[in-house]
């Protein structure tokens, strides 16, 4: 009975560390190459974005707060990639102000200052859990046709990096 214990911790033993690194890059988020489970988002209308019919079109997720002035420089920006694209690619706004009770005013406002015609949510923590914690702002996700995390993008992004995500979007 006490070799069939110490057979047993030794295998814990052996297979902890693996357990670490496996559990270590969970904790860690979606990486480029993975096809994280999205969840439903409640945009600022109401409406529920059902991640199953995101399906055939690039997803781009967009981390913005009402007070970044390098988010404030890319909504314009990802309000034309959207207009330009709308057929290939959604634009998905995600205020991550959360722990601000005018959270959702602050997004209305900001919705109306740049004239945004993507979708907007707020539902920032539902989204952390399957993504991970940011490591900036702005944070910009890009999900292929199939939901495949195709590339994120921490800190302002720039022209050639918009017109890179509309051709990625055309492709195909």
């Amino acid at each position: 009975m006490k070799a069939d214990i110490v057979k047993r911790i030794c295998a814990f033993l052996v297979l902890l560390p693996l357990l670490m690194f496996v559990g270590g890059l969970h904790a860690a988020g979606a990486r480029v190459g993975d096809v994280p489970v999205l969840p439903a988002l409640r945009t600022l209308d109401g409406t529920i974005i059902n991640p199953a019919k995101l399906r055939g079109k690039v997803v781009v997720l967009s981390y913005f707060s009402s007070t970044c002035p390098f988010c404030m420089n890319e909504a314009p920006k990802l309000q034309k990639l959207y207009r330009d694209n709308a057929d290939k690619l959604i634009v998905i706004g995600v205020n991550i102000e959360d722990k601000d009770p005018e959270q959702k005013s602050k997004a209305l406002i900001w919705v109306e200052k740049y004239k945004l015609m993507h979708p907007v949510t707020t539902d920032f923590s539902a989204l952390e859990r399957v993504l991970g914690k940011r490591k900036g702002l702005p944070v910009n996700y890009v999900f292929d046709k199939q939901g495949r995390l195709h590339r994120v993008d921490v800190g302002e992004i720039f022209d050639e990096d918009f017109d890179d995500i509309a051709r990625f979007a055309r492709e195909k």
